[in-house]
């Protein structure tokens, strides 16, 4: 008996690892997709007539309703207790957004292009949080979100290097949009072969209802944290403007992307662990810290040296800022309201990522990139203070003690 029991431990816990590392498949390969065209989206809005104004509201726009529609995702998932059609469909919308943006003749084809591909990761990320969080089985949560992160932003590595070796050999850049289709489609196939569904757990017959008022407090502290910093989380696209004032070339700018993304993925997986180790707020604290030095960087910046190095330190703060708060909240949130949860804190930031990227777009166009990266820093700075002041550093999160 003690062995039956043993063999079946051992082969829920293959289960579950395969659910994670399998997700974080289906995230590399459709961040080889994303990030193949990304840093020549601000090329793509001035060849379709728009200027620096046009892509904070194209870029707010496509965040906001990402984040906005994780909210939605959220809540459906949790109320019909599924995953992964769900998860599928969000994948679906993104993998045909992409070559569409290349067919883009006007800057408001543009806009919908991006906000049909940011429909498509609202659609899928809270569900997708959910089921990887399911799958810890409650332990080392902050390590398997980093390994998650780890292995999308090694995607976000790959497809700007894949861009510059196919826009080096001569490939009109629009076409590069039509060449994402292989790496999204990749990932649809696991999503469909390998990926096991794992429902919210609930008590049977339990119906669901969204009410968060039982839920630790701390949760809604960290909400209003979070929207703060979103002020300053304007689009990344911002950060290649900025390096086109230093004269960097259009086949450059996906190799200087690729080396952020090299250093975010390098760092998940250690902020991760030790998250675990130390505590959430502790690494997020470091991680906003690093934010607003990044970006009075960006302000002062004189060399194109600089721009490399600064790119590097926004790397760590990618590396930690995506998988450490999911792991915070996945620590807060019971299995059968996490994908909810997941999705109120991706629309609340939404809210604020929109008036954040217009107003940087627009200071952008009337005072120019310093005023820009000036306000953000000075944000970043005022949401490290309530970190600090309003959530308490949490350690060891599988026992619930809270220091």
């Amino acid at each position: 008996m003690a062995d039956e029991v043993t063999a079946a431990e051992s082969s829920g816990k293959r289960f579950l690892l395969r659910n994670i590392v399998s997700l974080g498949f289906v995230s590399l390969f459709t961040d080889i997709s994303s990030e193949m065209v990304y840093p020549l989206i601000p090329d793509l809005v001035k060849a379709a007539g728009g200027g620096a104004a046009t892509l904070g509201v194209i870029e707010g726009v496509a965040e906001a309703t990402a984040n906005l529609f994780k909210g939605f995702s959220g809540y459906w998932s949790d109320k019909i207790a599924k995953r992964k059609p769900i998860i599928f469909l969000g994948y679906f919308l993104g993998a045909i957004a992409k070559p569409l943006l290349g067919l883009s003749a006007l800057w408001q084809m543009v806009l919908g292009f991006r906000f049909l591909d940011r429909v498509g990761k609202g659609v899928r990320s809270s569900p997708r949080d959910a089921i990887l969080a399911d799958s810890t089985g409650e332990k080392k949560i902050g390590q398997w979100f980093g390994l998650h992160r780890m292995m999308d932003s090694l995607g976000a590595v790959a497809g700007p290097a894949l861009a510059t070796l196919l826009l080096g050999l001569g490939l009109e850049f629009k076409s590069l949009f039509f060449w994402t289709l292989i790496p999204a489609g990749i990932g649809l196939v696991v999503i469909l072969a390998v990926v096991r569904e794992i429902p919210p757990r609930r008590i049977p017959g339990q119906k669901f209802k969204l009410e968060f008022r039982g839920l630790d407090r701390v949760y809604h502290k960290f909400l209003v944290v979070s929207c703060v910093f979103a002020m300053a989380t304007f689009s990344n696209t911002f950060l290649i403007l900025r390096a086109k004032d230093f004269g960097f070339s259009l086949k450059m700018l996906p190799l200087l992307y690729m080396v952020f993304n090299i250093v975010s993925a390098l760092s998940a997986l250690p902020a991760g662990m030790l998250s675990d180790r130390f505590g959430r707020r502790n690494v997020l604290m470091a991680s906003q810290f690093t934010f607003s030095l990044c970006f009075a960087g960006f302000a002062l910046a004189a060399h194109p040296w600089q721009i490399w190095v600064l790119f590097a330190g926004f790397g760590i703060v990618d590396g930690i800022k995506e998988g450490v708060p999911r792991a915070l909240i996945s620590d807060l949130v019971p299995s059968e309201k996490r994908s909810s949860a997941f999705g109120v804190y991706y629309a609340a930031i939404g809210l604020f990522m929109l008036p954040a990227s217009a107003l940087a777009g627009l200071l952008w166009k009337e005072f120019g990139p310093k005023v820009v990266f000036g306000y953000g820093a000075v944000i970043g700075i005022i949401a490290l203070i309530l970190l600090a002041a309003m959530i308490p550093n949490q350690i060891n999160p599988a026992e619930k003690r809270i220091r």
